[in-house]
């Protein structure tokens, strides 16, 4: 599905809410879809610990949307991401 439109992507999130971001994904017909998660929370008083965050996720980007398509459905469409351990699912 992400080979028919053509324009390479990749998801940032953070860990808080990745399950659901591939769950939905998933239903709009990208279950192959990359998802770099970020630790959560994402911001941070320490300025160098968000910089470092953001070059992490740039470095991994980078690599993702040079990859093949093929490759990255291989990778993430059985690819679990677990709930963040302070996430409470309700239901």
């Amino acid at each position: 599905m992400l080979e028919e439109r053509g324009i390479p992507t990749v998801t940032l999130i953070s860990a808080a809410f990745a399950p659901l971001a591939q769950v939905i994904a998933g239903r709009l017909g990208c279950g192959g879809l990359p998802i770099i998660v970020i630790d959560h929370p994402v911001g941070d008083a320490d300025p160098n610990k968000v910089r470092q965050k953001g070059l992490q996720a740039a470095e991994a980007c980078a690599q993702l949307l040079v990859t093949p398509v093929e490759a990255l459905e291989r990778e993430f469409r059985h690819k679990r991401f677990p709930p963040a351990p302070n996430v409470v699912p309700k239901f």
